[in-house]
């Protein structure tokens, strides 16, 4: 005997955010511009409504009706969420919407879509504006060993704790121009001091300098940048031992 068929689901929305992996800080910045949540594809008729549900909300984020006096659209419909409503969490989000046709249909319901909401920034908010592409709340970076780097083998960059310090961050060291990319944090790295070794190409290929510039910067699992840290100024002398 076969099987019944099981009514599929709508289409899950898609939410229309700067970074794909989820909501942060740049989608929140202009309260004027809500988030674009991209519904469909749907056969939508004069009266046919369509209720946006964000997060655990029992009522809907957004909703929308097909004015009577426009014609049908066979397609996608673009909702406009309220960014001001937005708060971060934890664990994704489902979002998801009921499509009601007119008058009096069978609701029907979308495939849920899962989204992460983080609005603070790693390292937290910038304290001095007048340095748009740094962040004085991020500490220096120390480097070891301390005092004159006189051998490429054996040297690690260490970055203290941040502020909003998130597992999936990503840290990027820049020794003078040259960049060193560390693997993403994990929960066990939380709340404690990144020590990230600095391969010794690197050094060899940056060279001497009396005050090389070492700093870094981070990124979190949405895209929310923390700018660059403060500098440190290390001494190379490649030979001098």
């Amino acid at each position: 005997m076969s099987k019944p068929i099981q009514a599929r689901n709508l289409d899950r929305p898609l939410v229309l955010s700067a970074n794909p992996a989820g909501v942060g800080a740049i989608d929140v910045e202009n309260p004027e511009k809500p988030l674009a949540v991209l519904v469909g594809p749907l056969n939508l008729k004069p009266g046919d409504r369509i209720d946006l549900y964000w997060g655990h909300a029992a009522e809907p984020t957004v909703s929308y009706e097909h004015p009577l006096d426009a014609p049908p659209d066979n397609g996608f419909a673009t909702l406009s969420v309220d960014t001001r409503s937005l708060e971060s969490a934890k664990d994704p989000l489902p979002v998801r919407y009921r499509f009601t046709p007119f008058p009096g249909g069978t609701a029907e319901e979308s495939d849920i879509t899962c989204i992460r909401v983080k609005l603070e920034s790693p390292g937290g908010v910038d304290i001095d504006p007048a340095t748009p592409y740094e962040n004085e709340a991020l500490r220096p970076p120390r480097v070891q060993p301390s005092g004159v780097i006189v051998n490429p083998q054996g040297v690690s960059v260490i970055v203290a704790p941040y502020p909003h310090m998130s597992e999936g961050d990503r840290i990027s060291v820049a020794w003078d121009q040259h960049s060193i990319h560390h693997p993403a944090l994990t929960a066990a790295d939380l709340e404690l001091e990144v020590v990230i070794p600095i391969p010794p190409p690197i050094i060899e290929a940056a060279g001497n300098a009396s005050a090389l510039p070492v700093r870094y910067e981070i990124r979190d699992v949405v895209g929310n940048w923390s700018k660059r840290s403060p500098a440190t100024e290390v001494v190379v002398s490649l030979g001098a031992h």
